[in-house]
């Protein structure tokens, strides 16, 4: 019989990991589709050059809260952002915010 529990214990549990990890993509998705709609919105990310058909910059990358900001602080937990490069692209992160 205990053999069996330790059974039922060990798929309930991958079970509910699947869950939640199912519920978390569902997040992250809907995350996504809102970020993605608001940078369209305010015209995309002028980093350098990039420029609108109209000529006008994009002006999301004034809401980029971790991108480009290494060293700077983070909204909302004010430790200092970190940068790494991997494959040759840098990538932004806050530690305490981003596990």
């Amino acid at each position: 019989v205990k053999l069996l529990n330790t059974k039922v214990n060990f798929i309930k549990t991958l079970e509910v990991w699947a869950l939640l990890e199912q519920c978390q993509l569902d997040l992250q998705t809907d995350i996504i589709k809102k970020v993605l709609a608001s940078a369209i919105e305010q015209g995309g990310t002028t980093l350098k050059d990039f420029v609108q058909a109209d000529g006008n910059p994009g002006y999301f990358a004034q809401q980029l809260l971790v991108y480009g900001r290494a060293g700077e602080n983070c909204d909302a937990c004010l430790t200092p952002i970190q940068s790494v490069v991997i494959g040759q692209r840098n990538t932004f992160y806050c530690t305490t915010c981003q596990r």
